[in-house]
């Protein structure tokens, strides 16, 4: 009987004490002004361990075709993202500048179910997927003082049937760059017409160099390139009106015909070493000449500040005006994604509030010039350094936005650019066979 006495006895005590240390433990724990760090660090870092574990990550993807120092401003950006939404995860995927070029990766992509969340698009794009409900109207998150900061060309570039559906990031321009070297060499001057571009070619061709790059691989960029030479002959490819071509018969054949003298002669540098969006065609000796755009300047001033490269605005026919084309990429949402929502209070933070982002994207990392006007604003010192100032003040103000034409017109005039290149059609009979089919196809949907 002692015995059981005193084993409960010892019970007792020994619950008292377990007591007396929980009450203690619970007191320090509730006392703001405890004076044990070390146990506050163990519950600080209890406490820390059981939110991450009930509060898994959102995870948005992104694709981008970007390369380098682009490519590294995405990271960065979704790291700082995540910094101050750490429940959100941003997956930076790189995808190929021809498959995005192309537009099939996308597409196909969103047909599988495992298309991104966030992504990039062109204007000819835009209505290619707006079309198969792809993009995320985004009206809702534009306040009218966002609206008001971006330049009206540029949010029409993302409008379609009164929604927006991107949002700009960039405004690029097309001009004619070239090997200074080369010009001096053989004492010619800059082409400021097709003529004067035709003859330079001539001159400065040889069995290792080009007369002039401009691009030759079917697709959504080749249309960028060779726009502008249409339009500075008074030719479209729809009239104004929407209802048949506006090829206005010989005006369009004049740059079909220009281009076919130029292929004949061999002027054309028709398999260039790389894609040709890439200056390093130009300064690696290559050609004389290059299509190109304000993308490249970064480039110049950095990994080729040693080479004797120049630019001027895009070459007309006599009696011409000068005119280029705009573009640039914009950011869009998966319609369909779980997460469209987060997706685009992604975008919108990262382009349509402050200006630091847009800003560095336009003139540190590359060089483009800005839809927005706060930005522009802020950035204007970054646009009148080197080359810079000739886009700037020779270039810019002479540009017209790419446009939103249907895919089967899109599909047209790079058909017809391809039969010029590749076939042994005149450069009337191309034009013709063009106007013919788009007249066709204008008629169908009118009916």
């Amino acid at each position: 009987m002692k015995k059981k006495t005193s084993m409960r006895v010892n019970f007792t005590r020994k619950l008292a004490i377990l007591l007396a240390m929980f009450s203690l433990l619970v007191a320090c724990v509730q006392d703001p002004t405890t004076k044990s760090p070390e146990l506050d660090k163990l519950f600080r870092s209890a406490a820390g361990q059981s939110k991450e574990t009930n509060a898994p990550k959102t995870v948005l993807r992104l694709w981008s075709f970007h390369t380098s120092k682009e490519f590294e401003f995405w990271q960065e950006l979704a790291k700082q993202y995540q910094q101050l939404h750490p429940e959100i995860e941003i997956k930076v995927e790189y995808v190929s500048s021809d498959d995005y070029f192309a537009g099939e990766r996308l597409l196909s992509s969103f047909a599988s179910g495992t298309g991104p969340d966030i992504f990039f698009v062109s204007s000819p794009m835009i209505k290619r997927l707006v079309d198969v409900s792809m993009l995320m109207p985004l009206d809702s998150y534009f306040t009218p003082e966002m609206k008001n900061d971006f330049y009206p060309a540029a949010l029409d570039a993302v409008t379609l049937y009164n929604n927006i559906y991107a949002v700009p990031i960039e405004t690029e321009l097309m001009g004619l760059f070239y090997n200074k070297s080369m010009f001096q060499k053989h004492e010619l001057v800059p082409p400021k017409t097709w003529d004067e571009m035709m003859e330079a070619a001539q001159k400065l061709r040889s069995p290792r160099v080009s007369g002039l790059t401009i691009e030759t691989f079917g697709g959504v960029y080749q249309n960028f390139s060779w726009f502008p030479f249409l339009w500075q002959t008074g030719a479209d490819l729809i009239s104004e009106d929407g209802k048949h071509s506006g090829l206005g018969h010989t005006k369009g054949e004049d740059m079909y015909n220009f281009f076919r003298s130029m292929v004949n002669q061999g002027l054309i540098n028709m398999q260039p070493s790389r894609p040709a969006t890439d200056i390093g065609i130009l300064t690696n000796g290559e050609t004389a000449m290059q299509v190109s755009g304000t993308w490249n300047i970064r480039m110049l001033e950095t990994q080729y500040a040693d080479q004797p490269i120049g630019v001027v605005p895009l070459p007309t026919p006599d009696g011409g005006n000068r005119l280029t084309i705009a573009g640039g990429w914009k950011i869009a949402v998966n319609s369909r994604s779980e997460y469209a929502s987060e997706a685009a209070k992604f975008v919108m933070w990262a382009f349509s509030g402050d200006t630091s982002i847009p800003l560095r994207w336009c003139s540190d990392v590359k060089f483009a010039y800005s839809p927005r006007k706060s930005v522009m604003e802020a950035g204007t010192d970054y646009y009148r350094r080197g080359l810079r100032a000739v886009f700037t003040n020779e270039i810019f103000g002479t540009e017209r936005m790419e446009p939103q034409y249907p895919e089967e017109i899109n599909r047209t005039f790079t058909q017809s650019l391809q039969s010029l290149l590749y076939s042994k059609l005149s450069g009337k009979e191309v034009a013709q066979s063009m106007e013919e089919k788009i007249d066709r196809f204008l008629s169908k949907i009118q009916k």
